[in-house]
């Protein structure tokens, strides 16, 4: 299954551009090698002369393995002629919905991935319809599968990576990142409390960085920035990522700048200039610590300092522009 970084990035406001490759969801595989073993899997070849349609049924057997070797083109091919033949066959239409997924996920944001994540929503939507024949997948996989492709259409769709998510948990299967897909679906529907506890549930699992800055950042938005500062202190404890520790100083100083602690608010600034001098955002912080104490000299300062490092820093450019 594919890396939750760029996801949990976008949440904490971070855009570390990492990208790592996806796997694959074993326990289909293995249902449908068991079945094929005694037999459970069988199919004939039809063409279209003796079908009357065009296309022909692939092997599921010839599917399996493409899908093993993470030969996604294969798979869809191979889908596309099957169900030109038998247009409500599970198998065949749950396999198209995942490989359109696995594929998808693969390409940068565009066109043809968002046609992708369209296509294996319409397809293992279709294969989840009670009575659909053919043999079909394991009904939890493919709902988990299917909150993710909507999760990946974008936030408008993300009701229904909730509905699908905790329709397959219910069903029996938590995947490695499900719950830190639920936590970040539920905030951005505003449910703090149910991200919350996705997040801390996602914790108990396995502890990271990126998994505590999200965390704290929920609840920051729960406005419970007590237990924030003590998850953001952790992740600078474990992390060596300097990404990462400049996303946990950030929204420290900005926790502290809120509760009227200028002194740890510039601390944790300054300690974002010493590790990154070019950073424009930590001048531009700097500046309304300065100009919360009531210094609009030393905050002006800041901001001429933002703007000098990156002229288009529209926020810095926008205070200088106000008068204090």
């Amino acid at each position: 299954m594919e890396s939750l970084s760029r996801t949990l990035d976008t949440y904490t406001g971070s855009y570390v551009a990492k990208r790592r490759r996806k796997r694959i969801i074993w326990g289909i595989v293995v249902f449908l090698a068991l079945a094929a073993a005694v037999g459970g899997i069988v199919s004939l070849s039809k063409s279209a002369s003796s079908s009357g349609k065009s296309g022909s049924v692939a092997s599921k057997r010839a599917v399996l393995a493409n899908w093993r070797a993470k030969n996604w083109d294969a798979v869809l091919s191979s889908c596309s002629s099957s169900l030109s033949v038998v247009p409500l066959d599970a198998f065949y239409l749950g396999f198209s919905g995942l490989a359109s997924f696995y594929k998808g996920v693969e390409l940068p944001e565009g066109e043809e991935r968002a046609a992708l994540m369209d296509q294996a929503v319409t397809a293992i939507r279709k294969a989840l319809v009670p009575g659909a024949h053919g043999g079909s997948l394991p009904r939890p996989e493919l709902e988990y599968v299917l909150g993710k492709a909507y999760y990946n259409k974008g936030e408008a769709y993300w009701d229904e990576t909730v509905k699908y998510l905790e329709a397959s948990i219910k069903d029996g299967y938590i995947g490695q990142d499900s719950r830190e897909y639920l936590a970040v679906a539920y905030a951005g529907l505003g449910n703090n409390q149910k991200a919350i506890d996705n997040f801390n549930a996602a914790l108990a699992r396995k502890k990271s960085d990126l998994l505590l800055i999200a965390t704290a950042r929920a609840y920051v938005n729960a406005g419970q920035n007590d237990r924030a500062e003590s998850l953001l202190l952790e992740a600078l404890s474990l992390s060596s990522d300097a990404l990462a520790r400049e996303k946990c100083r950030f929204i420290l100083a900005d926790i502290y700048n809120g509760r009227g602690e200028a002194a740890k608010a510039k601390d944790q600034l300054n300690l974002v200039i010493t590790e990154n001098p070019d950073s424009a955002d930590a001048h531009y912080q700097l500046g309304l610590v300065y100009q919360k104490e009531g210094d609009p000299i030393h905050a002006r300062a800041e901001w001429r300092r933002a703007v000098s490092i990156d002229p288009m820093h529209a926020l810095a450019r926008q205070k200088l522009a106000e008068k204090l």
